[in-house]
């Protein structure tokens, strides 16, 4: 009943690991051939009926990869279960083992890729080939799997994970799940309570007790733009709300949208709109520290200065998360039937398709008349705008419900209790993917729980942990069954705002002079500008995918070094119109020091040579600069970008 699966006891006998085997030039899922094992890890799939019940017939190959412990003791064995739902567990290897590497000379790490991920993708030709896809599309996709498009929920994956650690005759695990990972997680912990020896939720949000309105992270928006702004000197300084801010810009692209050309995180330039929707895409996707960073500062640049630039540039970045990507890599069609059978909705999906549009209309006009701000500084319908991905209220519209073999939307059993194994709940206090209330409802229906919420941090907090905190926490919980001292969950240095998008290096806010200065106020303007350039390129690390991009008004870069020790080359980009800084900057993962040299050109054609230092985990970084304009010194100091 199995295909290429390696018998138990040569798993066991197996404990040598080259280290770095996964390892990749860049810190992203690698794109992995199931059909090979890499060196270190033991690999297999276990075949599972598509159908338990034999109604529909099929099987569906189980992958499976495990990396045995490097060391003579073997204490247990780590599960980590991807996010999505669509992302393959065994794709995301360098990531988990990165995380727990600390452990794995002495427990094992076992991946296994859900049913419709990976070699079992589920492939629909009208969502993987259409980047903004309509609830038409998403319906064809369910039709086009039949009587399989009900076979693909949460509780069905778990018991394919369930037959691999049978197979593989593991009794006792400890489940790592990140995400969708953590809905995953909380369905097993339903299902095989005494499997689990201890569990971790990150970027975590309820199974039971979920509103299909996800209210918690609208509270996050309403809350985190105004908090993130009162802790960054500049913007606090600004009085006034963040919020309004905004607000006042999604009231003018609701009547004037605006189009343009802009850079998106990869470089490529793009033609893209800022209106209701894409406003509303930046607030309510997740998309973490790029938004909160620019957003303000974007808006203020348009509304009062007519500068297009910074916000049509956030719109590019994050469109371009809706690009097609081959259904292995991630399964949109999965995506779709997991939300489709396991989440809450506001319209009957066992009712037809003619009678959904009518009970939608009416669960809309009655959260109007009883919440009309909702998701504010959206309106309502400007919220159903934003692409189905993340609005999710008209997702599942026309998804077909064939005899289902649970009820829909209860992939736990009602009377199932959940384990008692110590449980660890995180989640990132600005996250408005997964907010921190999401957290909370699960931690009031875990017996032995911990919620942890990281300051200033947003989706997923232990994997590439830069700041050593989250990952230090689960590391510790796997291995004493106690999270222990969390209190540097607290003390997650503050968010750093862009304080203003100057379209002119004169107009920078001017860095201070210290001892031994002989530069001008429009010197210190400009070596200001061009620490903004290099730090403009280091925040968008976080979101580049091929190790190069470009600036914001041209120019590009280049990255390499790995997830740890970023090195960062900048040739000609230009923050503002007139500026284009060449040179390079790097990025301590150990110390979390970023040093620069760099050099531009001023209005006279004066080389400016300038060398820049900050500690990024400090709580008010401030860069120590140091060089030279033409034959006069540069002696100062300014916030950290």
């Amino acid at each position: 009943m199995r295909g290429m699966v390696i018998a138990a006891a040569l798993v066991a006998a197996i404990i040598a690991l080259v280290p770095g085997a996964d390892a990749r030039p860049l810190k992203y899922r690698e794109s992995t051939d199931r059909l090979r094992c890499p060196p270190g890890a033991v690999c297999g799939n276990v075949l599972r009926p598509l159908d338990p019940s034999g109604r529909v017939p099929g099987q569906l190959p189980i992958a499976w990869r495990l990396y045995p412990h490097t060391g003579p003791n073997r204490l247990g064995v780590i599960v980590a279960q991807e996010g999505g739902p669509g992302y393959t567990s065994i794709d995301s290897a360098f990531s988990y083992r990165l995380l727990f590497k600390p452990l794995l000379d002495r427990y094992d790490l076992l991946l296994v890729d859900a049913r419709g991920t990976g070699r079992t993708a589920i492939a629909c030709p009208s969502v993987d080939l259409h980047p903004m896809r309509t609830p038409a599309d998403v319906g064809a996709c369910g039709r086009k799997l039949d009587r399989a498009s009900s076979l693909h929920g949460t509780r069905l994956a778990v018991q394919d994970m369930k037959a691999v650690l049978d197979e593989l005759k593991i009794t006792e695990i400890n489940l790592y799940g990140e995400s969708y990972g953590t809905f995953f997680s909380q369905v097993f912990a339903g299902l095989y309570p005494k499997i689990l020896r201890s569990l971790v939720l990150d970027g975590a949000y309820p199974v039971r007790g979920q509103s299909p309105w996800y209210p918690e992270n609208a509270d996050i928006v309403k809350s985190g733009f105004n908090d993130a702004c009162l802790i960054t000197p500049a913007c606090a300084a600004l009085g006034g709300q963040s919020l309004d801010r905004i607000r006042r810009l999604v009231h003018y692209v609701r009547v004037h949208p605006i189009s343009g050309v802009a850079p998106d995180g990869e470089g490529v330039m793009r033609n893209v709109t800022a209106d209701p929707g894409t406003v509303g895409l930046l607030l309510f996707s997740g998309a973490g520290p790029i938004i909160f960073r620019e957003l303000d500062t974007a808006a203020r640049a348009f509304l009062d200065r007519g500068d297009r630039q910074p916000l049509l540039r956030l719109v590019a970045e994050v469109i371009a998360g809706f690009d097609p990507v081959k259904p292995r890599e991630f399964s949109y069609g999965l995506f779709a039937a997991v939300s489709c059978m396991d989440y809450q909705q506001i319209s009957n999906l066992q009712s037809s398709v003619n009678r959904r549009y009518p009970q939608r209309l009416t669960a809309i006009e009655v959260r109007r008349q009883v919440n009309p701000d909702s998701f504010d500084p959206l309106r309502i319908g400007d919220f159903l705008t934003i692409p189905i991905d993340y609005s999710a209220i008209d997702l599942c519209l026309e998804w077909p419900i064939e005899q289902p073999p649970f009820p829909r939307g209860q992939p736990i059993p009602a009377n199932k209790p959940y384990t008692q194994a110590p449980t660890l709940i995180i989640n990132g206090e600005f996250d408005t993917l997964k907010a921190p209330g999401g957290g909370a409802i699960i931690a009031s229906q875990f017996p032995n729980s911990q919620h942890v919420v990281v300051a200033n941090s947003f989706h997923v907090n232990a994997l590439y942990d830069t700041d050593g905190c989250a990952s230090a926490i689960v590391q510790s919980l796997v291995e004493t069954l106690d999270a222990g001292d969390v209190s540097c969950a607290q003390t997650v240095r503050p968010l750093r705002l862009v304080p203003f998008f100057p379209r002119w290096a004169k107009d920078a806010t001017p860095a201070q002079q210290t001892a031994g200065n002989s530069a001008s106020p429009q010197d210190l303007a400009l070596a200001s500008a061009v620490v903004q350039t290099a730090g403009d390129v280091i925040a968008r690390w976080h979101i580049n995918y091929t190790g190069s991009g470009a600036g914001l008004r041209r120019g590009s870069w280049s990255f390499n070094g790995g997830a740890v020790a970023p090195r960062f080359t900048l040739q000609n980009v230009r923050w503002t119109e007139d500026l284009a800084v060449s040179g390079a900057a790097a990025w301590n993962g150990n110390t979390a020091v970023v040093s620069a040299s760099l050099t531009s050109r001023n209005a006279n054609g004066e080389t400016a040579t300038l060398n820049a230092q900050w500690n990024d985990r400090d709580a008010n970084a401030v860069a120590q600069l140091s060089g030279t304009i033409g034959d006069r010194k540069i002696r100062a100091r300014m916030p950290a970008p």
